[in-house]
């Protein structure tokens, strides 16, 4: 007895073709780009699970110094849109690598260019002048 060969079939081709499509445009395409400027004293990163308090509305009432601009900039295809709860774990992240512990004035701005959403946030990332010994001491050296 013979057995049947395996060898690809054209019918097959198309169906993978079909499967590999869905996938895109299911799953679609998602550009993330986090940049960051200093704006102050360097100061030395913070541990990956350290606090980043988050000041959406009003800065706190306590005193503080900023240390780097931050931007994270969102792109996704086919209509799925981007939100702060994803943007927010990366501004936390460059925060902590500024040494900053909070992010202040908070703009969203949100676009749409046919089937893309465009999702930008920008922050200013700052350290509390509580710290301040540990801030002039870093700028002095």
């Amino acid at each position: 007895m013979k057995w049947p060969s395996k060898s690809p079939t054209r019918s097959s081709k198309p169906g993978r073709l079909a499967l590999a499509l869905l996938g895109l445009l299911v799953g679609g395409c998602v550009n993330v780009q986090s940049t960051a400027f200093p704006v102050g004293p360097r100061l030395p990163p913070k541990p990956a699970l350290a606090a980043v308090h988050f000041f959406p509305e009003k800065p706190p009432e306590r005193a503080y110094e900023p240390v780097a601009k931050l931007n994270v900039h969102i792109e996704k295809t086919f209509f799925m849109p981007s939100a702060m709860e994803e943007a927010r774990p990366k501004l936390e992240d460059l925060a902590r690598q500024h040494g900053a512990d909070a992010l202040i004035g908070i703009t969203e701005k949100k676009s749409r260019l046919n089937e893309t959403f465009i999702y930008n946030v920008s922050a200013t990332a700052v350290v509390f002048v509580g710290d301040a010994a540990k801030l002039e001491t870093q700028a002095g050296k």
